[in-house]
């Protein structure tokens, strides 16, 4: 499983959030993202295709019409050109991986 490090501090976000970037041990660029409780992500849409990597905490994610609920240690895919967000039921972290194509 390949390793996501980072040396650069989290940046508060206004909307609950905080997040850093980063590359996994494969070289594919991260995100760490800590979420408090209740804390919507927008719905966003990404050119490129993702994995979403749980470390801690329940999230509930909406990829497409799906909708898809996730702890620690559970992953999930987006499709590129997908439109998805998240909602934060417990306070966690994911990691956002883009995939190279």
């Amino acid at each position: 499983m390949s390793v996501f490090k980072s040396q650069l501090p989290f940046e508060q976000l206004d909307n609950g959030l905080a997040r850093r970037q980063g590359l996994m041990s494969d070289g594919s660029t991260a995100w760490e993202v800590k979420f408090a409780a209740g804390t919507f992500d927008q719905l966003q849409k990404r050119p490129y295709p993702q994995h979403i990597r749980i470390l801690s905490g329940i999230f509930e994610f909406t990829v497409g019409s799906d909708v898809h609920t996730l702890i620690a240690q559970e992953t999930l895919a987006i499709p590129a050109a997908t439109v998805f967000g998240c909602f934060c039921l417990d306070d966690g972290v994911l990691l956002e991986i883009q995939q190279n194509v």
